[in-house]
């Protein structure tokens, strides 16, 4: 069945929306579910106030009832996937990390339980998973809804110097194939490529040479979808923010900043992370790889 497909739960709305997110994915590409519980809550002494737990539960309680619901209402909703759940102590980012090790994709929720949050930051969990992990990170954010949007489009956000090898350009067709749907590519012309290359309703030469580089026509033959290339000049994030908008899912590359172990988001990711009405995919543009440069291992 391959690589599972990696979901980390706390308890909270957005992370039940997360999980929901990842059975889905599991059952899309044949894989297993693996879910995953970071067991902060034995790192604070004293109980955790009601309000702040579902149905007054204790701590012990909330860490044993959070892993079986959210086991139950995996199975309950995808039933032909295989579920694996288990508490893992540590602190979440790390839990995190290293159980993406091994998956195919590691799925979270934008935000996460206030009780939890008055002792992490949530972006800064997401932040910290998206810069350190291995696989591709997928945040749901909470305008998500349950089911997929029915849009039957994935979003890839192409910059400048990305090649037809590139992680998220990779990961962004496997996704589009599976879903058997449309693949937008979406390239923001900054005011560096206007000033050499000036607007013409939207598109250049330049630009559109870029796009069919990163997404060749041979990539549709290969994958049997259709690929849309779309320019746009402005800010990178308004316009992938724009585009999400009609999309299942939005993908974009992560490069290194700090060797091959450390990533950073820039700010079109903080943004799109904000404020995308779909679930975003950020994928790390490997430095190095043992593998083909660009590549995304799903097996």
């Amino acid at each position: 069945m391959g690589k599972p497909v990696t979901v980390g739960v706390d308890g909270s709305a957005s992370s039940m929306r997360a999980l929901d997110w990842a059975a889905d994915e599991a059952a899309l590409h044949g894989r297993p579910l693996r879910i995953v519980h970071a067991s902060v809550w034995e790192r604070f002494e004293g109980a955790t106030p009601a309000e702040d737990l579902p149905d007054g539960r204790t701590e012990t309680a909330a860490l044993e009832g959070i892993i079986t619901d959210a086991e139950t209402r995996a199975r309950e909703r995808r039933p032909e996937v295989r579920v694996d759940a288990e508490v893992v102590p540590g602190e979440p980012i790390d839990v995190l990390v290293r159980a993406g090790e091994d998956a195919f994709a590691l799925v979270v929720g934008h935000r996460g339980h206030r009780a939890l949050m008055r002792h992490l930051s949530t972006g800064s969990v997401v932040s910290g998973v998206a810069e350190r992990a291995w696989c591709p990170v997928v945040v749901v954010g909470g305008s998500t809804p349950g089911r997929p949007s029915g849009h039957r489009q994935v979003v890839l956000g192409v910059g400048e110097g990305t090649d037809a090898g590139a992680a998220h350009v990779a990961f962004a067709l496997h996704e589009a194939q599976a879903r058997d749907c449309d693949l937008m590519a979406v390239h923001a012309r900054s005011r560096r490529e206007t000033r050499h290359d000036p607007p013409d309703l939207g598109s250049s030469p330049a630009a559109d040479t870029l796009l069919s580089t990163a997404v060749p026509d041979r990539a549709a033959a290969e994958s049997g979808i259709t690929i849309l290339r779309q320019v746009v000049d402005g800010p990178a994030h308004h316009a992938l923010t724009q585009a999400a908008h009609n999309a299942d899912l939005l993908v974009l590359g992560v490069r290194h900043r700090h060797g091959p172990v450390r990533r950073e988001l820039g700010p079109t990711h903080h943004t799109a992370l904000r404020h995308s009405p779909c679930p975003v995919a950020l994928v790390g543009v490997p430095w190095p790889s043992p593998r083909r440069p660009g590549t995304v291992d799903v097996g």
